[in-house]
């Protein structure tokens, strides 16, 4: 008698439509994931300067845009595939302009944040020796029990630029599970940032 093909290679039927639906179902993962990559590199981004300040900021154009109580800008998504994103910005005025001041000013900044943030863990941070005006930079993760749905854990960047007679202080934020998928936005948020003199 002449046995079947699964047989005669070793492959059950069962098995092999298995292996099918698992293969597809990688496939479909992969390429929703790509689209939403996609999708979130190609946002159109928007451009709301701050004269008193001496900056032009950059957002994504169908994000909110406000003036919080202690912000002076806070842009956050409304919809996916901007996930639940936030950007904020505050800026201030620079007293000192030596090394040692700003840093001394940026160690203080740090213990501001860890104090502000429940469960504050720092990953990382840095001072960018590329930039001689000063630039220094954080990246942590603390717990947000505000949110209605229950506590859930959030990322965190922010950035300190001295820049003139000027300092801006920016943070871009989104929940753990997603902030991956939405570093390369805010990193091409922030590389499009300009700073100038201010009017006042």
């Amino acid at each position: 008698m002449q046995r079947g093909n699964y047989e005669q290679t070793g492959a059950h039927p069962g098995k092999t439509w298995k292996r099918r639906i698992f293969v597809a179902l990688l496939c479909l993962f992969a390429l929703s994931s790509c689209f939403g990559r996609s999708s979130l590199d190609n946002l159109p981004l928007t451009r709301k300067d701050l004269p008193d300040y001496g900056v032009s900021l950059s957002f994504p154009a169908a994000w909110s845009v406000k003036r919080g109580d202690f912000f002076h800008l806070e842009s956050r998504s409304v919809r996916p595939p901007e996930l639940r994103a936030l950007f904020e910005y505050r800026g201030l005025e620079k007293i000192k302009k030596d090394r040692e001041s700003k840093r001394q000013y940026a160690a203080g900044w740090y213990r501001a944040i860890a104090l502000s943030y429940e469960g504050w863990r720092y990953e990382l941070r840095e001072t960018d020796g590329s930039d001689p005006e000063g630039t220094f930079r954080f990246e942590g993760t603390y717990v947000d029990d505000q949110s209605g749905a229950g506590s859930i854990q959030l990322r965190k960047i922010g950035i300190l630029r001295f820049r003139g007679t000027r300092l801006h202080a920016l943070y871009y934020t989104a929940p753990e599970s997603e902030f991956e998928a939405l570093r390369p936005l805010f990193e091409k948020m922030d590389r499009q940032h300009r700073y100038f003199k201010p009017v006042n």
